[in-house]
């Protein structure tokens, strides 16, 4: 019989995750209805601002998702074949991301040229090629754009966490992706403290930068390598069948959220949120697991990237000026409903078939072979 450690590396499915997934995205859902005119109008300290407030959180679990799930994914790989292959890697989340990415941009811009939306080429031109996140001399750009400064992060992470994965190996991994992102929490503190860019980066937002949010998804590998690890997966599964360690995590990110730990708050707080991930993985039939894996959550979950992508169109909150270009579909509750068909229509016409295609063309065949010898494990 296998060991619980041997299933959870084989599995191809990795419980509440899906669950984790909707609760991000319903973060954001609430984050940006929660900013309509109606329900801003009580001001700051409000109920509505705080959900505001809190909501903008579903951009951390997803950045410690992504951090978590390719890290882990990648050494399943290498636990099957002996060697990542980064070839096929990049294939499989270019099926992943940029189908469905495309289409809504395809849309927003055919919407340009419609004269329906006004939107400044260098923001698309930048969402096209994810440095949106860096786009220097729009302010904040476009709001029907504005969301693809997550997605810019995470494929920047994309492009050089793999690699870094495959050079130096996960046990210096570990430590490396810890010291990099401790790193990352000690460059945002200089930069809140001493702003040594503004000079350089005058109109950017601090908070979308690469180099001041990278850190959330290096926590998330750095889970993944710990729970990957047979020793310490066991040393985990037994710390978290412990109440107290799920009352010490619940404390912490309600001291994290208060902003008691400032400056470097934003550094627990992505160090928590794996953790929370981990813990549901490894005990999903707990109260919040049986939660997380209900349908409703597992549908939202799985939803959750196309609804990222289409809510902006309708879920424009206090941000733009009345009258709307679609009307009654921008306000609340039709803008819920619409930014959920077409997540639907995008999930399950393009999203869903185009990544199993991408499994099936780039999961099988020799791996590239990029291993050093630093690689075992």
């Amino acid at each position: 019989m296998a060991s619980p450690h041997t299933e959870l590396q084989r599995a191809s499915y990795l419980p509440t995750l899906d669950g984790w997934r909707a609760l991000a995205i319903i973060g954001v859902l609430v984050c940006h209805a929660a900013d309509a005119p109606l329900l801003a109008r009580e001001g700051p300290g409000g109920f509505w601002h705080v959900l505001t407030r809190y909501g903008a959180e579903g951009v951390s679990f997803f950045f410690g998702l992504s951090g978590f799930l390719i890290t882990y994914r990648l050494l399943q790989e290498r636990q099957r074949r002996g060697v990542i292959n980064l070839k096929q890697f990049y294939w499989r989340r270019l099926f992943r991301i940029l189908p469905a990415c495309l289409a809504y941009l395809l849309v927003v811009t055919a919407l340009v040229g419609a004269g329906l939306l006004v939107i400044h080429p260098d923001d698309l031109w930048s969402t096209f090629l994810f440095y949106r996140n860096y786009l220097v001399g729009q302010g904040d750009g476009s709001w029907y754009t504005g969301h693809f400064w997550t997605l810019a992060i995470e494929e920047h992470f994309y492009l050089l966490w793999p690699g870094l994965l495959v050079l130096i190996g996960s046990r210096r991994a570990l430590w490396a992706s810890a010291a990099l992102a401790v790193g990352v929490a000690f460059w945002r503190w200089i930069e809140i403290r001493f702003h040594p860019t503004a000079s350089v980066l005058p109109e950017l937002v601090l908070s979308v930068r690469t180099d001041i949010r990278i850190d959330g998804l290096l926590w998330g590998a750095f889970a993944a390598l710990l729970l990957h690890d047979p020793v310490r997966e066991r040393w985990l599964r037994q710390l978290f069948s412990s109440r107290l360690t799920w009352g010490a995590l619940v404390l912490g990110a309600a001291i994290c959220l208060k902003g008691s730990l400032l400056p470097f708050n934003g550094m627990w707080w992505a160090l928590l949120i794996p953790f929370f991930m981990v813990g549901t993985v490894l005990h999903p039939t707990g109260l919040l697991g049986r939660l997380l894996e209900s349908p409703a959550f597992t549908w939202v979950g799985r939803l959750s990237y196309s609804l990222y992508l289409w809510q902006q169109l309708f879920l424009v909150g206090a941000r733009e000026a009345r009258p709307l270009p679609f009307g009654a579909l921008q306000e609340l509750p039709l803008n819920l409903a619409a930014a959920f068909a077409c997540a639907a229509l995008s999930y399950y016409g393009l999203e869903k078939p185009l990544v199993n295609l991408g499994k099936r063309l780039f999961s099988s065949g020799e791996a590239l072979r990029l291993e050093t010898p630093a690689v075992q494990p």
